[in-house]
């Protein structure tokens, strides 16, 4: 039996060989399936690549569910993430990785793998990455907890009913803030499954022209009645609240955050040639306040108190030859960057204050808001000020 199957697989390799050396069209027609199927593979890994590119080719680990990427130039397309992602050119984002399909993953702005705060670097069009109202109603959801335990699951509460009633008050904000997150945080697949009208879903449109995810208003589409509403409320609660809430605790999990703060300041006069260097002012009262506002920034050294309460200028040491090429003049804008502990704590039931304190005295100073260009460096506990 042994001998049998041996002079078998002696004649199969036998035939094989005679197959391969001897031309013909069939042999030409296998080689050409061949190396079709092999250039159809290097062009499958080729377009996994560029999608790779285009959502970050820089990507490092901060733990399992966040990444800092750097989002590098590609080749635009029709997806409006993607057409973001083209103009964003080597801007680096904090990406939290959602919870699952259902969901889209939250990106934020970053600074040295840090969440970014304050002052922003935003262009036309660029929003459609950045998800930073989805981060914001996140942390809310977080630290306002209290208000959503008065959140009723079985139905929607009504307006006119929460006048007097406090619980009545919470649900409704709940509820209110719960339609925002999602409509923020949901893939586009169950935002037509959630928000748009059950007999034309495919009409259902989340986008401005720029690409941003529009507001939604309604539970179940506009044209709806109120039983659909509450159809479609009280299964979205029924299906990820509890989804939304253990994803919210995965921010802030000590309670707190370092973050950079970024402040628009102002060159407050001309060069001065005696200490040679620039008097900066205006350092919280001017520009961007996503998350973090100027009003709740807690000094607790005399200089930081200085600066804070009585809106003393920083000096900025710069040699002549440097400041040339800058040509700086009174009023001339430019962004200081401070390290900070962020502490939020609710402000009421409805809102939650962001109060941060310096974890690092030293001040970074930059000439463009992408924060490309450094000016220098500023000690606040050292440097010199003056009203």
């Amino acid at each position: 039996m042994m001998k049998i199957k041996n002079i078998k697989a002696r004649f199969v390799l036998l035939f094989a060989i005679i197959g391969f050396l001897e031309p013909s069209a069939m042999h030409a027609q296998f080689f050409k399936k061949l190396k079709k199927n092999v250039e159809d593979k290097v062009v499958e890994v080729a377009g996994e690549k560029s999608d790779q590119l285009l959502i970050g080719e820089s990507e490092t680990s901060v733990n399992d569910n966040v990444k800092t990427e750097t989002v590098t130039k590609s080749t635009p397309t029709e997806t409006p993430v993607k057409k973001a992602a083209s103009i964003l050119q080597d801007q680096e984002v904090l990406r939290f990785k959602a919870p699952s399909k259902d969901f889209r993953d939250i990106v934020i702005q970053a600074y040295k793998g840090l969440p970014r705060y304050g002052e922003l670097n935003f262009k036309n069009g660029t929003n459609a990455l950045i998800t930073n109202n989805a981060y914001k109603a996140l942390l809310e959801l977080k630290f306002l907890e209290d208000t959503f335990k008065d959140m009723d699951r079985s139905k929607l509460t009504k307006h006119k009913n929460t006048r007097s009633d406090l619980a009545k008050k919470n649900s409704e904000f709940a509820q209110d803030h719960l339609r925002i997150l999602a409509g923020e945080t949901l893939s586009d697949e169950k935002l037509k499954e959630y928000f748009c009208d059950s007999e034309t879903p495919s009409s259902c449109s989340f986008y401005n022209r720029a690409g941003e995810r529009i507001f939604v208003s309604y539970w179940g589409g506009t044209s709806t009645n109120e039983f659909a509403q509450n159809r479609s409320y009280t299964t979205f609660v029924k299906e990820y609240f509890n989804t939304l809430k253990n994803w919210s605790q995965t921010f802030y999990t000590d309670g707190s955050e370092v973050a950079y703060y970024v402040a628009k300041g102002m060159v407050a006069e001309k060069y001065d040639f005696k200490e040679k260097g620039y008097w900066i002012g205006n350092l919280f009262s001017i520009g961007g306040d996503f998350i973090l506002h100027q009003s709740n920034f807690l000094p607790y050294t005399e200089d930081e108190k200085a600066i804070r309460h009585q809106g003393k200028k920083i000096f900025l040491r710069m040699d002549a030859d440097k400041a040339k090429t800058y040509k700086l003049i009174a009023r001339s804008p430019v962004y200081v960057v401070f390290k900070v502990l962020v502490n939020p704590k609710p402000n009421n039931t409805t809102s939650v204050k962001w109060e941060y304190e310096l974890e690092s005295p030293i001040l970074e100073i930059y000439k463009d808001v992408t924060l490309t260009d450094k000016m220098g460096e500023v000690d606040i506990n050292s440097t010199n000020l003056k009203n």
